[in-house]
Parts: structure tokens; C-alpha cells; sequence
């Protein structure tokens, strides 16, 4: 059983990393140049792409979901106060740790936020969907659901997950090896999560405050976009 969910990981792994196999093999097939096309139907595609990993990884854990849909409902209020609270660790420490970042390194800014914050700009509304929506689904159930089931001890899951999570969000926009350092951050905002997860036992608590999380800096990036333009 263990082996069976380590292949499922690796493989709905590659199904994430790979998800423009999802556009790009029918205009490949259609003998539509992906280059000529512009920012706003690049974005639409990839986003399509997320989609489709997304109800595949649905489809795998529909009835994990259902289920854990119920005890959700059932203990509301009792896994919000969880998940704030965990949530609110994550996100002091990701707050700290990029300071010090900041103040103590030749890198300003993790590679990965300077490019969401550029497709924020050329395509708002797509990214806001890609982002605050379908990313923390798709996160939630493979870095956190997936992975983590391959781990008896959650103590340990907690803590490679969030170190996987980080990792993801730096490893593919890096350009030095000082980028390894927002590692860090984004690793404690995922350290969070898990530990609602590991506190709850429901994939439902950290994704709902994933979408909150990621809603709310991409709606103040927005925001901030539009009062710079217009002022």
C-alpha cells in the first residue's frame, strides 16, 4: 500500500509539473505555433491545463473528499480556529524570514512572486482564478494529501512538507543559489498548513486558508497595480 501511494504522489507530481502536455499536444496536433499566441490565451491555456490536473486529482479522491466534506461541515468552527491559528504561524514566520531575507542577502525578492505579480499585470482576472483558486486545490491535495500520506509519522510529514512547498515555489524561477533562501518562507507558510492538516486530519482546513491566503494577496496586488497606474 505504501508503495502504491508513493507511485500515485510521483505520478500526480508529474501530472502537476507537466500540465501544458494538457494544451499542448492538441496545437501541436492542430499545427498552431504556442508562440504566436498572445499573453491573455497563453494564460487562459495554462490555466485550462490546471483545471484539468485539478479534476483528475478530484477524480482520484472523490470519495475522500466527500467524506471529509461532512466532517468539515460537522466541526466548522472548531477547525477554523485550527486553522487560523496555524495559518497565522505560518504567515508571521514566512513575514520574518523575508525581512531578514531582505536585509541580510544580495536577493530582495523571491523570483516566484516578482513573476505572479507580472502576470497580474498582463492578465488580472486569469491569474486571480489560477491563483487563489485552483493553485491551493492543487497544492493542498499533493503536497499535502498525496504526500503526506506516504508518512506514518505526521510529525514528519509536517515538516517535509513544508519543505517540499517551498522548494516548488523557488526551484523553478531561481537564478542563484542565494533564491534558495526563500526556501525558507514559503517552506514555513507550508509548515503551517500541514500542521492544520496534521491537527484536523481534513485537507478541507488548509485549503480553505490557502484560497483565503493566496484571495488576498493577489486581490491587494491587483489593487495596488491599479492605484499606481491611475495615480
Amino acid at each position: 500500500m505504501k508503495i502504491k501511494k508513493i507511485f500515485l504522489f510521483i505520478g500526480l507530481f508529474l501530472l502537476f509539473l507537466f500540465n501544458d502536455l494538457f494544451y499542448l499536444i492538441p496545437l501541436s496536433i492542430l499545427k498552431i505555433d504556442y508562440n504566436s499566441l498572445s499573453y491573455n490565451t497563453e494564460s487562459i491555456l495554462s490555466l485550462v491545463g490546471s483545471i484539468c490536473t485539478a479534476l483528475i486529482i478530484f477524480i482520484i479522491y472523490r470519495k475522500y473528499l466527500k467524506s471529509k466534506i461532512i466532517d468539515y461541515k460537522a466541526n466548522f468552527k472548531k477547525y477554523m480556529d485550527i486553522g487560523f491559528k496555524y495559518w497565522m504561524i505560518g504567515l508571521v514566520s514566512m513575514f520574518v524570514s523575508n525581512i531578514l531575507i531582505s536585509l541580510f542577502s544580495p536577493v530582495h525578492e523571491a523570483n516566484n512572486e516578482a513573476l505572479v505579480q507580472e502576470m497580474l499585470k498582463q492578465a488580472p482576472f486569469i491569474t486571480f482564478i489560477s491563483a487563489a483558486l485552483v493553485a491551493p486545490f492543487l497544492e493542498e491535495m499533493l503536497f499535502r494529501k498525496s504526500f503526506g500520506d506516504i508518512f506514518k509519522n505526521k510529525k514528519i510529514m509536517v515538516i517535509a512538507s513544508g519543505i517540499l512547498f517551498g522548494l516548488l515555489h523557488v526551484v523553478f524561477s531561481m537564478e542563484t543559489l542565494w533564491d534558495l533562501l526563500y526556501v525558507i518562507p514559503y517552506g514555513m507558510l507550508g509548515y503551517g498548513f500541514a500542521c492544520s492538516l496534521e491537527k484536523t486530519d481534513n485537507v478541507y482546513v488548509p485549503m480553505t486558508f490557502h484560497i483565503i491566503h493566496n484571495t488576498i494577496l493577489t486581490l491587494a496586488s491587483i489593487i495596488m497595480t491599479f492605484l499606481t497606474e491611475i495615480l
